[in-house]
């Protein structure tokens, strides 16, 4: 789908990581074991990358505070971007024509986290996979979904997860609450807001829903609804799809109906879960799905 023009004056951006990436160099510590000794919480809310018939999960909160996670998974490289405040994340495919590219959060822009790669100092979306500025701006990474659900939910479906926890330090536990805040409270710091375009008045900046991204078109199915329905049953792209908010999960999902492995995320539609106002300004005149919608 035709995004907007990047607005270089509106963007944030610098040459440094703005915050500690995570370079994952193995492959976790088995959920179970980490739940029964106490050092994941069954609430905690878990984000999965997959990759070749492998998953590997992600504390949440470690990805809010380090923006972005870089490791292999399957034989194959990955790179997760994340923001705490927007609420969304993505998996990608860090390699652009034929080059492994490395990356840390080094700008911002929509209120958005950038990714910035180290061999050419280009900025890039993980949303979409686009490079929107520098030497590789027009190029684009390969994006999957990062599967949202609560470690209890996790437990039971798949009890040797592996998790990758990167290593506490005291800046980390000093900043994680305040950006948990930040982001439940939608209270978008001021570098954030200076980057902001022209918001779609038609929701709230801060309504969470599931946004769904082609090359065509995108949708977002507001929260509230998909709570009030737990199932929604729809198309897209020509394909049936249903949308599922599962309580046992916390975070709702969207797979194909009509065939493929529905248990695998690589098989969905692209979508992440986001606020409002980070979905609408990357994609301007997205849909928004209704109970009335055919």
């Amino acid at each position: 789908m035709q995004t907007e023009e990047f607005d270089r004056k509106r963007a944030f951006l610098t040459k440094r990581d703005m915050f500690p990436r995570f370079r994952v160099q193995d492959q976790g510590e088995v959920l179970e074991s980490l739940v029964r000794n106490g050092r994941i919480q069954a609430d905690d809310d878990l984000s999965i990358v997959e990759r070749a018939g492998y998953r590997l999960a992600f504390l949440t909160k470690q990805l809010e505070y380090h923006h972005v996670a870089e490791g292999e998974l399957g034989g194959q490289p990955y790179v997760i971007g994340y923001c705490g405040i927007c609420q969304s994340g993505s998996s990608l495919i860090p390699n652009v024509n034929g080059t492994h590219l490395h990356f840390g959060a080094r700008g911002v822009y929509n209120g958005i986290s950038l990714l910035g790669d180290d061999e050419t100092g280009s900025y890039w979306s993980y949303i979409t996979g686009e490079c929107l500025y520098g030497e590789l701006a027009g190029e684009s990474m390969q994006v999957y979904p990062l599967e949202r659900i609560k470690a209890s939910y996790a437990l039971k479906q798949w009890p040797d997860l592996q998790i990758a926890l990167s290593r506490p330090d005291i800046l980390k536990w000093l900043m994680s609450p305040i950006k948990r805040l930040m982001g439940k409270h939608t209270y978008i710091p001021p570098m954030f807001r200076y980057t902001l375009g022209k918001s779609d008045d038609r929701l709230s900046q801060e309504v969470p829903g599931l946004g769904l991204i082609s090359s065509r078109k995108a949708r977002f199915y507001p929260l509230q609804l998909l709570q009030e329905n737990d199932v929604v049953e729809d198309e897209w792209n020509g394909r049936p799809i249903r949308v599922n908010m599962d309580l046992a999960r916390s975070f709702p999902y969207a797979e194909y109906t009509d065939e493929g492995n529905h248990e695998s995320s690589l098989n969905w539609p692209m979508q992440l879960y986001s606020r409002w106002y980070g979905f609408s300004l990357t994609f301007p005149r997205c849909e928004i799905y209704t109970s009335k919608s055919p």
